[in-house]
C-alpha cells in the first residue's frame, strides 16, 4: 500500500511557512485577509460599473435613436419649411399685381417684380437691394394715406410715361402686437382709365352721330328745295343775279354733301348690289360738279381705257364715293389745276372675270408724307373748313364693296387714289351679295 502526496494551497503553504515566527504571521495573515477583502470589493464594483456601463449604453442607444428620429423630422420640416417658401415667393413674383412692404422707419423692405416694373425699376425681390425702386418723400406720403383705405389712385410719371396706379395698404405688426411696417398692393390700372375714356368719348360720340343723323334729315329736306329753286332762278335771271344763283346752288351741293357724308358715317347704309356701270357714275358727278369745276377753272381730262366697265356695286354708295374724291382733289388744287380720271381694266386670274381700278389724280398741293397714314382717319383734316369725314366715306364705301384704295402724294405737285374692285361677276347678270365674297 503506497501512500499519495499530499499537495498544500498556496495560503496553507504561506502559513506552514510561517508558523515558526508568530508575529509575522499574524501581521502577513491581516494583510492577506485585506487583500481579498480588496479584491472582493474591486470585483463587486466592477459587477456594478459593468451594470451601469450596460444601462448607459442602452440609454445613450435610446438617445441616439430619438436624436436621429428628431433629426429626421427636423430634416422633414426645414425642407417644407423651404418648399413652403418657395411657393409664396413664386406666387408673390406672379402675381399680377405689385406688392411691397414697408418697415416700420417707411424703407423699402420687400418689393415683388410686379411693383418693381411698375415703379420702373430692376425685378429684385430681395429686400434693401440697389436696384430696388426708390420712393420718395411724396409717394411715401401717398403709400402711408392709403392704409386702411379700400383704394386710392396714385399719379405717378416714369421715364416720360404718365400712369396711374391704384394702392391699398394695411398695417403689419409683430408677434407682440406692435406695428412693425405696412402692406401695400399696387395695381397700374393706366390702361383701364384710358380705355374709360375712350369709352366716354365714343358714348358721347354716339350721342353726336344720333343727333347728327336727325339734323341731318331735318337739313336735306329744305336743302332740295332751296337747290331747286336756285335751278330756276339760274335759268330765269341773267348777268350778276345768274351768278349769284349758281353761287347759291353750288354752296348748297356742297352742304348737301357734308350733311350726306354725316349721314353716311354716322349710320352707314348696307349696299345694294346691282351691276353699275363706273363710266356713268363718274359722267353723272362730273355734270353734278360742273358748276364749281367752272368757278374754279379746273381741266378734267378722262380716260375711260377700261372695256369692261361694269362692276357689281350699290350705285348711291358709288356716286357718293366719286362725288367726295372729286371735291377733296378741287379743294387741294389753287385756280386752273387739272384732274384727271383713268379707269383701265386688270386680270390677276384667268379664272374670273377682269377687276376695274380707277385712278384720280390732282395738281393740287399734295399732302405730307407725316400726314398720308391719316387721312382715311374720321375728322382728319388740314382744311380749316373741312369736316375730315370724306375720304373717311370713301374708304368705308370701298371696303364695303371689298375693294382697296391706296394714296401717293407729293407736296406741290399733286395726290393720286388708286381703287381697285376685285370683280366677281360672271358675265353681265345681276350680281348677288353673296357671289361677290366667294
Amino acid at each position: 500500500m503506497g501512500f499519495g502526496v499530499i499537495r498544500m494551497t498556496p495560503e496553507k503553504e504561506f502559513i506552514a511557512g510561517n508558523q515558526e515566527n508568530p508575529t509575522l504571521y499574524s501581521c502577513q495573515l491581516g494583510e492577506t485577509k485585506l487583500l481579498l477583502e480588496a479584491f472582493e470589493m474591486f470585483t463587486q464594483a466592477s459587477s456594478s460599473l459593468e451594470s451601469a456601463f450596460s444601462q448607459l449604453q442602452r440609454k445613450v442607444q435610446i438617445l441616439t435613436e430619438e436624436l436621429e428620429s428628431k433629426n429626421i423630422e427636423l430634416e422633414k420640416s426645414l425642407q417644407e419649411k423651404e418648399e413652403a417658401q418657395n411657393y409664396l415667393r413664386t406666387i408673390l413674383e406672379r402675381l399680377p399685381c405689385g406688392v411691397l412692404v414697408l418697415d416700420g422707419n417707411g424703407e423699402l423692405a420687400l418689393c415683388n417684380p410686379m411693383a418693381a416694373d411698375v415703379l420702373g425699376k430692376s425685378k429684385s425681390s430681395k429686400s434693401k437691394q440697389s436696384g430696388q425702386p426708390s420712393l420718395s418723400a411724396g409717394m411715401r406720403n401717398h403709400f402711408a394715406g392709403a392704409v386702411g383705405k379700400a383704394e386710392i389712385e396714385i399719379p405717378l410719371g416714369s421715364g416720360g410715361k404718365k400712369r396711374v396706379l391704384a394702392t391699398s395698404g394695411a398695417p403689419l405688426t409683430d408677434a407682440a402686437g406692435r406695428r412693425s411696417g405696412t402692406l401695400h398692393i399696387i395695381r397700374d390700372v393706366t390702361e383701364m382709365k384710358a380705355l374709360q375714356e375712350q369709352s366716354k368719348r365714343v358714348e358721347r360720340l354716339s350721342a353726336m352721330g344720333e343727333m347728327a343723323v336727325e339734323l341731318a334729315h331735318e337739313i336735306r329736306n329744305p336743302l332740295g328745295s332751296v337747290e331747286l329753286f336756285a335751278s330756276l332762278l339760274v335759268k330765269e335771271l341773267s348777268g350778276d343775279p345768274k351768278r349769284w344763283a349758281e353761287n347759291i346752288r353750288i354752296g348748297i351741293r356742297s352742304l348737301n354733301n357734308i350733311v350726306s357724308n354725316m349721314l353716311h358715317f354716322a349710320n352707314p347704309f348696307s349696299p345694294s348690289f346691282s351691276n353699275v356701270d363706273i363710266h356713268e357714275v363718274i359722267e353723272e358727278i362730273l355734270k353734278f360738279t360742273d358748276p364749281i369745276m367752272n368757278q374754279r377753272q379746273v381741266l378734267v381730262e378722262k380716260y375711260f381705257n377700261a372695256e369692261n366697265p361694269v362692276i357689281p356695286a350699290d350705285r348711291e354708295l358709288l356716286r357718293q364715293m366719286m362725288l367726295n374724291l372729286i371735291l377733296n382733289a378741287m379743294k387741294a388744287m389753287p385756280a386752273n389745276g387739272s384732274l384727271t380720271i383713268i379707269t383701265r381694266n386688270f386680270r390677276q386670274n384667268k379664272s374670273r372675270p377682269p377687276g376695274l381700278e380707277l385712278q384720280i389724280q390732282d395738281t393740287g398741293i399734295g399732302i405730307p408724307a407725316e400726314n398720308l397714314s391719316r387721312i382715311f382717319d374720321p375728322f382728319f383734316t388740314t382744311n380749316k373748313n373741312g369736316t375730315g369725314l370724306g375720304l373717311s366715306v370713301v374708304h368705308q364705301i370701298v371696303e364695303r364693296h371689298s375693294g382697296s384704295i391706296q394714296v401717293s402724294s407729293e407736296v406741290n405737285r399733286g395726290t393720286k387714289f388708286t381703287i381697285v374692285f376685285e370683280n366677281g361677276q360672271n358675265g353681265f347678270g345681276f350680281i348677288s351679295k353673296d357671289s361677290i365674297h366667294e
